[in-house]
């Protein structure tokens, strides 16, 4: 067995000089001073002068032209340009959650603080160069500045012996949205961004990783201009209690030992054969840059971990949750084995520029807050300013500063127009959010529209026209008690009927409450939620109370772009789906169902509200994804819409989550009998399914022949195009059908639901003695 160091005890010289890593060198620092000082005296000429000298190219000018940078992506490698697609939309998607996003604090009544968040304007982006090339830092630099709102995005990068930036780095900037690029690097590249020069004006921030020439640059310049944080030579810790296998272990620690000649690798394992294995896999050219080393146990391994404080830390053990809890300080974290440090090199989302020398105890990694800043807000009114007078005038008398304290009293005479505070603030999502337009009831439609209310027929709900059970048939029931909240009766009835175990379905005052369940289990501030446009108006509004920001894919004319709607799921905390879709009746397949959870990492939603009219369900997906849901209701084809009984089919995580969040009691005991009733009866919803089915092909038939576009459905309404005054006329002789408001996918449409053949032939002859628009 190869001999393998022992970790040094806490205290000693020997461990005080493994967790110390070196600062830069005092020869590097001096140089780096007077590339600094020749820069800020000479600027551009010094720029060139220095870009010869040290990459070996007379350049004659630094600015590289906008549309060599388009022509860089125009012409990358198409495997290339797809893996830095992927990997630029993983980053987005992480940095995406990062945005500010704060609510303000009513202190006391009239006394409101917040916080503002401004982007910084221009930011400097370092790219090094050298031994190879790194368009995933591009990437990891240029989409945080993005998503931050910074107006300016200027990348610096070394020029090649050719004199052009890199290719596949001068693509990433395209792709990143980075807006200005010079080819300059080293420290004379950090001088240029801080100090200015003819041509490079100077930013607000430099942000990115480099060589000790950089670093050393980077601390220099900080005063003059903010710099991100000392991201110098790479370095990796690994700790591992021998379950993860030797020669994975010492991939990970060459693959960050071959950055650069002072990369730095560590291994510290608890198990001893492990620790010997992985030093004979490393033996070779990387081998000076590796450390292995032995501890006694877990603890002392994590307590070392946190003294040395890595730029990356690969808890490659059993139960590294457990662990990640002790960690304090760690640039970036990746746990068990099947998280390589390299995947969050590239492909994770996660930020790789990082904290480095031991820079993590009080730096952080890359994100989005970096680019910008907050500003406090305060706002006071009259009575608000009264309240805290007392408090200011005992402090400011104690710190004997009178003026202080006259500035807040002598506000007690005299007035200045000011409207006050507006009183309890609700969050600015539920402020900004579009209530639901329920329909109004009958009576009033029936007022409004000169007709009586026998004649009112509800082309607008989507509800069965005839109820599916009568309060007749449930006998007595104990109304003075509160209802069992594990609804036994109603979740076994619905299990049988589903074909699924009682574990599988979760009960709720209509589907409503179930999506509202959902939401709340599942969405919090900022979370991505996924949604099709057009579809059910309540997906969007129980996501924006529940936080979430909403991304609506728009549909390709009426039907779901089934492509942009896979890619958007891909980063989704939910994604809610309507099938059939209401309201434009589209059936999609339960294969497409199948690759959207497949390849979605958040929870699915699919909304089988109309299932039973379409005959189509993905039922059986729930046993194989975890990430599926299925809402159902009893409100459209078992006739029981004002009962208000809705379920869900998930498994068991879903199903536990949605029970934790669900009110007590709110099934009500005359809904639970209606609907186990109503279950026991499936012959009879069947037979008016089906007739609600014929209905409908016979009342497609009959408008297509009005010359009415109609589009094709497997719920039991219709989509028609009508355009204006359609509604009103059909109005004006009690007929009330669905419209859609100006602005939406769907204005000039109205949605037709299937009602009894009388009342769907009053409709078509209304509609045919509507001249203006018809024929």
């Amino acid at each position: 067995m190869i001999a393998v160091d022992a970790l040094p005890t806490p205290g000693t010289a020997a461990y005080r000089s493994l967790v110390t890593r070196a600062p830069v060198p005092e020869e590097v620092r001096l140089q780096t001073q007077a590339l600094l000082l020749d820069v800020r005296k000479r600027g551009d000429a010094a720029l060139l002068d220095l870009t010869e000298r040290l990459d070996g190219v007379r350049l004659q000018q630094t600015r590289v032209s906008n549309e060599a940078v388009r022509a860089a992506l125009d012409t990358l490698d198409a495997g290339l340009r797809g893996a830095l697609e992927v990997a630029a939309a993983n980053i987005d998607a992480v940095h995406r959650a990062q945005r500010f996003h704060e609510e303000p604090v009513d202190v006391v009544r009239g006394v409101r603080v917040w916080r503002e968040w401004r982007a910084l304007r221009r930011v400097g982006l370092y790219v090094p160069g050298g031994r190879t090339v790194y368009p995933s830092s591009v990437l990891m630099l240029a989409i945080p500045a993005r998503l931050a709102g910074c107006e300016e995005i200027v990348m610096c990068s070394p020029p090649q012996r050719d004199g052009r930036v890199a290719p596949a780095v001068l693509a990433a900037a395209g792709l990143a949205g980075v807006t200005e690029v010079h080819a300059v690097g080293g420290a004379q590249a950090i001088a240029a961004m801080a100090y200015g020069t003819e041509s490079v004006r100077r930013v607000d921030k430099i942000f990115g990783p480099g060589n000790a020439y950089v670093t050393a640059a980077k601390l220099a310049v900080f005063g003059d201009v903010a710099i991100d944080m000392p991201a110098g030579p790479s370095e990796i810790l690994v700790v591992t209690d021998g379950s993860v296998p030797a020669p994975w272990v010492a991939a990970d620690l060459r693959a960050q030992a071959e950055h650069a000649p002072d990369a730095l690798a560590i291994l510290v394992s608890t198990d001893p054969a492990t620790a010997a294995e992985v030093r004979g896999l490393v033996d070779g050219g990387l081998a000076g840059q590796v450390r292995v080393l032995s501890a006694t146990e877990m603890e002392a391994a994590v307590a070392f971990a946190n003294d040395f404080a890595p730029e990356h830390l690969t808890l490659a053990c059993a139960e590294p949750d457990r662990w990640l809890t002790r960690i304090s300080t760690a640039g970036s974290v990746f746990l068990g084995p099947y998280a390589p440090a390299a995947a969050g090199d590239y492909a994770t989302g996660a930020n790789h520029v990082l904290p480095t020398g031991g820079a993590s105890r009080s730096f952080s990694a890359l994100g989005v807050d970096a680019f910008g800043r907050t500003m406090l807000g305060q706002s006071l009114d009259r009575d608000g300013l009264h309240r805290l007078e007392p408090v200011v005038d005992a402090i400011a008398g104690a710190e004997r500063l009178s003026a202080h304290k006259e500035s807040v009293g002598i506000r007690r005479t005299g007035s200045a127009a000011f409207p006050g505070l507006d009183g309890p603030r609700p969050r600015g999502a539920i402020l900004q959010m579009q209530p639901y337009e329920w329909e109004p009831p009958s009576a009033r439609i029936a007022s409004e529209a000169g007709v009586p209310e026998r004649d009112v027929v509800r082309f607008d709900t989507n509800t069965s026209p005839w109820p599916g059970v009568s309060l007749s048939e449930v006998g007595p029931l104990a109304l003075n008690e509160y209802p069992d909240t594990s609804y036994t009766m109603l979740t076994d009835a619905l299990a049988a009927y589903a074909g699924v175990s009682a574990d599988a379905i979760i009960v709720g005052a209509g589907a409503d409450e179930i999506l509202d369940m959902l939401a709340k289990a599942y969405v919090g501030a900022g979370d991505p939620v996924v949604l099709s446009r057009p579809t059910y108006a309540m997906f969007r509004i129980v996501s924006e109370i529940a936080g979430g920001r909403v991304d609506a894919v728009p549909a390709a004319g009426l039907d779901l772009d089934q492509d942009q709607f896979l890619a958007a799921s891909r980063h989704a905390r939910l994604t809610w789906l309507c099938n059939p879709n209401n309201p434009t009746g589209e059936l999609l397949p339960v294969a497409f169902i199948e690759k959207l959870a497949e390849g979605s990492p958040g929870v699915v939603a699919v909304d089988e509200a109309y299932f039973e009219f379409s005959g189509v369900s993905a039922a059986g997906l729930i046993g194989r994804f975890p990430n599926l849901v299925l809402v159902r209701t009893l409100s459209k084809a078992f006739g029981l819409a004002g009962v208000r009984v809705g379920y869900a089919l998930a498994g068991s995580r879903i199903s536990a989550a949605l029970r934790r969040v669900r009110p007590p009691g709110s099934i009500s005991v005359v809904s639970e009998a209606l609907g186990v009733q109503a279950l026991r009866d499936q012959h009879g919803m069947r037979h008016r399914v089906s007739r609600i089915v014929a209905s409908r092909e016979t009342l497609y038939g009959e408008l297509t022949r009005l010359g009415l576009e109609v589009h094709p459905s497997a719920a039991n309404f219709l989509l028609v195009r009508a355009g204006d005054g359609a509604a009103a006329w059909l109005l004006r002789r009690g007929l009330v059908i669905r419209t859609f408001p100006r602005g939406s996918p769907l204005a000039g449409f109205m949605r037709i639901t299937v009602r009894t053949a009388d009342e769907n032939t009053r409709l078509v002859e209304a509609l045919s003695e509507w001249r203006p628009h018809v024929g």
